[in-house]
């Protein structure tokens, strides 16, 4: 079988040349990679499942402060307010990704999905899809798992041609890859085939092109924490969009090449550096020297 492929036009290719699902090629291909089991590879992704599960719960439940004091339990007071959007789904999807981000800024147990800074999107948008639309899916079922590998083979796509490092390509290269893997991961969950995953994840991800990566006082706290957020409502356009039919008219592989120059185009300032952006604004300067 050839597990060979560096864009979604390949990676297709793969998949019906092998007479697999996209899910099941990717969990084929890893398996054969680490030399495990299918079987070994989706236990593993059920555990990674689980430490996120309780990032989530730990986030949502309890108000998580950080040392700098830049983050405070924002994903708890969201939980609480008075939303805008009167929507259980889209309300708990921001809540989420905050929560788990919250966490990861607190020193908790999360898992880097891709990256730290942004590792609340993916799970955040896909455990409120289950809880607000599918209470009673099993966490462990196949669709659920497979959510989450769809939204990883987006993220591998990415890496291939372009980066997840934001001191590479800016925060676009972090939590917009985030969303465009929120967005093909809600799309498969919600039943679209391949290409209309791949279709949601272009319209995510070519609606963050450009982000800086600019950390104030060089911690993954501001503006990572809340951009979660922001990004986990994108995805949730995204599929909005495409499930309508509305089509991205730059195909994804041409959006992470887009992504990829614009990345390269960007002042190191702005690429994690903490020289720029944010983290050189009056506040963002006495944060740094507050934490010194």
């Amino acid at each position: 079988m050839n597990w060979k492929f560096s864009t979604s036009r390949e990676l297709l290719e793969r998949c019906a040349e092998a007479g697999l699902a996209l899910a099941d090629y990717l969990v084929a291909r890893e398996a054969f990679h680490s030399g495990k089991t299918p079987e070994a590879i989706r236990e593993e992704l059920n555990r990674r499942i689980r430490v996120e599960r309780a990032a989530l719960d730990r986030g949502i439940t309890e108000a998580q402060v950080s040392f700098s004091g830049m983050t405070k339990g924002a994903a708890v007071k969201l939980a609480k307010g008075d939303p805008v959007v009167e929507d259980e789904f889209f309300q708990k999807a921001l809540a989420y990704a905050l929560a788990i981000n919250e966490v990861n800024a607190c020193g908790g147990r999360i898992i880097a999905f891709p990256t730290a800074g942004s590792c609340g999107i993916v799970p955040g948008v896909l455990w409120a899809w289950k809880d607000a639309r599918a209470p009673g899916l099993d966490p462990e079922s196949k669709l659920f798992q497979d959510a989450f590998v769809v939204a990883s083979g987006i993220g591998i796509l990415i890496a291939m041609r372009a980066t997840l490092a934001g001191a590479s390509g800016g925060c676009q290269a972090e939590c917009g890859a985030a969303g465009a893997m929120a967005a093909a991961g809600l799309a498969s969950l919600l039943g679209s085939d391949a290409p209309a995953c791949l279709d949601a994840a272009a319209l995510s991800l070519k609606n963050s092109l450009g982000l800086a990566c600019d950390p104030v006082a060089g911690l993954v706290e501001v503006p990572c924490v809340k951009r979660n957020a922001f990004l986990a409502a994108n995805a949730l356009t995204a599929v909005s969009l495409s499930r309508a039919g509305i089509s991205s008219v730059i195909p994804f592989d041409e959006v992470v090449g887009a992504m990829k120059a614009i990345g390269d185009a960007m002042p190191q300032a702005i690429r994690e550096s903490a020289e720029g952006g944010l983290a050189r604004t009056p506040t963002g300067i006495s944060y740094q020297e507050r934490i010194k």
